[in-house]
């Protein structure tokens, strides 16, 4: 029986942590150069035979600069010089498939038995708090283009709290534990990015904004994740910084965003 071993930065530790199958995380700091994660996968005690490189970046630099030396992926843009053996899958036309099924392709197609219930699954049944708490998630890892307004979280709450009465806001940062702190949370409201992905892992009802991004691609899974947008013209640019006025994100109403969490706050079905 192999060894698995994920390599993932920082913010991602905690995350692999819950994944039972994982034996060892190495992590590395966020942002970190391909040459610093080097010694991170020479130096320890275990020699790695194999690695699954999922997308271009300073991780996958570093594995193939580490010398291990079967190295499988997707042969796209940025990754494929860097695979020993490249998987090929042929992609019938069709809807956007969403990246998490774009993924386990790769695992069936190296033989696994990826498209099963459990894939798709929350990884711990969360108790309601007694009193209603609401994180918000503001920040966006992906730039300032994909972050809603911080005049509108402040309408937002007033809305809110016009309907339900007092509730308790707690923004989410990645200087404090994501997981703790949603697993004590009634619902999320998140701009596209990580902390929305936390919140459908381990089952929590979240409204994620999204902007530049396809949330048809990207968004978390599950139906307790509920996405807002505005459809524009010019969306999804996949750009950190907006070079027009910001429209996708500044279309997206107080009152959209409103609808849809007292939803989840009353546990009404998505739509």
């Amino acid at each position: 029986m192999g060894t698995l071993v994920v390599l993932c930065p920082e913010s991602l530790k905690s995350l692999w942590g819950t994944v039972s199958q994982v034996d060892e995380v190495i992590v590395y700091s966020d942002q970190c150069a391909a040459r610093k994660i080097v010694p991170l996968l020479k130096d320890g005690e275990l020699k790695f035979d194999s690695a699954i490189l999922l997308e271009a970046g300073d991780a996958a630099k570093a594995i193939a600069r580490a010398g291990v030396s079967q190295r499988l992926g997707y042969p796209v843009k940025g990754l494929v010089k860097l695979l020993t053996d490249p998987v090929e899958r042929i992609l019938e036309p069709g809807p956007i498939e969403h990246r998490v099924r774009y993924y386990l392709g790769l695992v069936q197609e190296l033989g696994g038995d990826a498209f099963v219930r459990e894939n798709f699954q929350t990884s711990a049944v969360l108790k309601t708090p007694e009193n209603l708490r609401v994180a918000l998630a503001r920040y966006s890892e992906y730039g300032p283009s994909y972050e809603w307004s911080e005049e509108k979280f402040d309408q937002l709450k007033l809305a809110v709290e016009e309907k339900h009465g007092a509730i308790e806001w707690v923004d989410v940062s990645g200087e404090n534990d994501v997981a703790e702190v949603l697993a004590s949370c009634s619902a999320l409201v998140a701009c596209d990015g990580e902390v929305a992905h936390w919140a459908a892992h381990i089952g929590l009802p979240a409204v994620v904004i999204f902007g530049p991004n396809e949330s048809e691609w990207k968004r978390p899974l599950g139906k307790q994740s509920r996405v807002v947008r505005a459809r524009v013209a010019c969306s999804p640019c996949y750009l950190a910084n907006c070079p027009l006025d910001h429209r996708c994100l500044n279309e997206v109403t107080v009152e959209a965003v409103a609808e849809v969490l007292n939803n989840c706050l009353t546990g009404d079905e998505a739509e």
